[in-house]
């Protein structure tokens, strides 16, 4: 993994990303406003989404049903795909949101800027959002390819006794936060089960909802203690994995 340029370089990826640049092409359904990325959705795929925008279409394979989310599983005929549907549980939260940004745009914004700094995650695909009198949020959908692999959790479990693939894992993830830092990025819930680890060792960040950007200073320090926290918090007392992963946060 190679981090790729500078925070000033990212925060002007980020302001492209947001005036609908950076190789984006509009995607406005059913009332809805939104993009999808050129290049990776194909027209065939983006046809598909059209139609599943609205409601879960049937054949999803539900993975959470919440007050504020809905999240499962749909095969494109690209392969397989994550689809988010976003709900507000308040009029608060329609304004908040509508005017400060829904969390799954922060999660649109976040995936593609964790890829462009070269952190692997969830290819975003498309992102549309539906709003009333410009300011109130009403929902969201957000697509995302699927993610082939296990939990770090599970991935830890089954691997106990293999301290040579632990340790190939805890060197991924240090380059990881590596390049985080470098950016000032943090995920924001570091739950072990938002890290999947795939093909070759490979380790790849999901649910981006939390994810922060650019921080001062101060906050970053304050939400990457948070991560440290929560990410130790997966394995308690004097486990294998703490012994291996300790260092995974360290910057020298």
């Amino acid at each position: 993994m190679t981090s790729i340029g500078t925070p000033d370089e990212l925060a002007g990826f980020i302001e492209r990303v947001n005036r609908g640049d950076a190789g984006l092409v509009p995607f406005d359904v059913c009332g809805g406003r939104g993009f999808a990325v050129g290049g990776v959705a194909g027209e065939a795929d983006l046809r598909e989404l059209s139609k599943a925008t609205t409601r879960p279409p049937a054949g999803l394979t539900i993975c959470k049903y919440g007050s504020r989310s809905v999240v499962g599983t749909f095969r494109l005929p690209a392969g397989e795909t994550v689809f988010k549907y976003y709900y507000p549980r308040s009029w608060y939260k329609r304004l908040t949101y509508g005017v400060g940004g829904s969390r799954a745009r922060q999660s649109w914004i976040s995936g593609l800027a964790l890829k462009h700094v070269g952190i692997a995650t969830a290819e975003p695909l498309a992102l549309v959002e539906w709003r009333t009198a410009g300011c109130l949020w009403d929902r969201s959908f957000l697509a995302t390819r699927h993610v082939d692999g296990v939990s770090l959790l599970t991935f830890v479990a089954n691997h106990a006794n293999d301290s040579e693939r632990l340790t190939a894992v805890a060197a991924r993830l240090r380059e990881a936060f590596k390049t985080m830092a470098r950016h000032r990025i943090a995920h924001g819930d570091l739950k072990a089960s938002n890290i999947i680890v795939g093909a070759g060792d490979t380790v790849t960040f999901i649910d981006l909802d939390a994810t922060t950007l650019l921080s001062t200073p101060a906050r970053w320090r304050a939400l990457r203690e948070r991560d440290t926290r929560l990410f130790f918090s997966n394995w308690k007392g004097d486990s294998v994995a703490r012994h291996i992963f300790r260092d995974v946060f360290t910057l020298a």
